[in-house]
């Protein structure tokens, strides 16, 4: 049974002029959803909207609000309305709904990960779509650029999702900002986000906190999971069944790197968020993408501060990320026995632990695998490389 996750921006729910909520473009997105179930797909949706919502409510100009408490008020009387708004056109439609609220942090904990997994996996098996959005209101950090594109991808690699697309303002993925570039083409088909080559110059609407480069960063984490991401308009949501079917004549495909999904801690690796990095040789950098170990032999350099089974990035002599893993040694440690043998540990650190500094099974690799590298890339590096005019959180 194929499964879905549809993310929905603010920009496709709240009208940038107005301020208002679009109730027409919410109807027609349930709509398509309601179909796809009938058609046997299990459907998630991830919602943004409800700091936007507020903002309608209260007649604030959300530009205006940069303090977190405001926003995390904000966010509390929105997401009420939005949630009042689809559980009202559901019921029109005969279908069940449930609202989800998520943190990041509730998906770093391993206990709380495992059991939002059974509750989504409950209420797909009793047809129910869940309503999923960020949890503002309890966030103990900054309301982050694009976190709910982010939030979607980790869903999708929760629910082991074949496919995640990102409803937005734009049709496709384009080369430059085809509002002010006549030449700006779209790309139907990402096969490597290494070989992409586009440019940025669009900015944020005026309600949404996100971009294109949030999109990406989201679709590199779901390929890494071996799920499907489509970026394409919310305009035209019934467009992706046609889409999961193969149709690759609108919107942007960005294709897994994997068909095999990920084994449960796997997929729990790729949603912590990385402590740090370690570097490696090439001999080690090989030995990672054949699916071994990785040994402090092989290691260059470390960077961040991290304990015993944090989670970080492995990168490459070029600074591609081409994996993730959970350490069995601390930075300050493995600083110490970084380039040396398992059998110097005791005499540098003090103790002999694991040979491994990180065990095979606790590595997921982000990488093709091919010697093509699919770029962890930051968010800043990604808006060099993307662009989306008046996109959304």
């Amino acid at each position: 049974m194929t499964r879905v996750v549809v993310k929905v921006g603010t920009s496709s729910l709240i009208d940038d002029k107005r301020g208002t909520l679009q109730l027409s473009s919410l109807c027609k997105i349930c709509e398509t959803l309601v179909d796809l179930v009938a058609e046997g797909v299990q459907i998630v949706l991830v919602s943004s909207g409800a700091v936007g919502a507020g903002c309608q409510r209260l007649g604030i100009d959300r530009k205006d609000v940069t303090r977190l408490s405001h926003k995390q008020a904000l966010a509390a009387i929105g997401q009420g309305s939005i949630m009042r708004q689809y559980d009202d056109v559901f019921s029109a439609l005969g279908q069940p709904s449930a609202q989800v609220l998520l943190t990041l942090d509730n998906i770093a904990s391993r206990s709380q990960y495992k059991n939002a997994s059974s509750t989504f996996e409950e209420l797909l098996q009793m047809k129910v779509i869940p309503v999923v959005n960020e949890n503002d209101t309890v966030a103990t950090t900054e309301l982050r650029f694009g976190d709910n594109d982010s939030l979607s991808a980790q869903v999708a690699i929760m629910i082991g999702a074949d496919w995640l697309f990102l409803l937005t303002d734009v049709d496709a993925l384009y080369t430059a900002n085809p509002n002010s570039d006549p030449s700006a083409k779209p790309i139907p088909v990402v096969e490597d986000l290494n070989t992409l080559s586009v440019s940025t110059d669009g900015c944020g609407s005026k309600y949404g906190t996100g971009g294109m480069a949030t999109k990406l960063t989201a679709a590199h984490l779901a390929s890494a999971a071996g799920c499907n991401t489509a970026i394409c308009s919310s305009s035209h949501p019934e467009r992706i069944m046609c889409m999961v079917q193969g149709d690759r004549s609108f919107g942007t495909c960005i294709m897994a790197i994997s068909e095999r999904p990920p084994k449960p801690t796997k997929k729990w690796i790729l949603s912590v968020s990385p402590k740090g990095s370690i570097t490696v040789d090439n001999g080690a950098a090989k030995a990672v993408m054949d699916r071994k170990s990785l040994f402090a032999a092989g290691i260059v350099s470390i960077n961040g501060a991290f304990s015993t089974q944090d989670a970080v990035k492995i990168l490459d002599l070029h600074e591609n990320e081409i994996a993730r893993g959970l350490v069995n040694y601390n930075s300050s440690d493995m600083k110490q026995i970084l380039g040396k043998c398992s059998k110097e540990y005791e005499d540098t650190i003090g103790f002999h632990g694991p040979e491994e500094i990180i065990y095979r099974y606790n590595i997921v690799r982000t990488s093709q695998g091919n010697g093509k590298i699919v770029v962890a890339l930051s968010l800043n590096d990604l808006t060099k490389l993307a662009t989306e005019p008046d996109s959304s959180c």
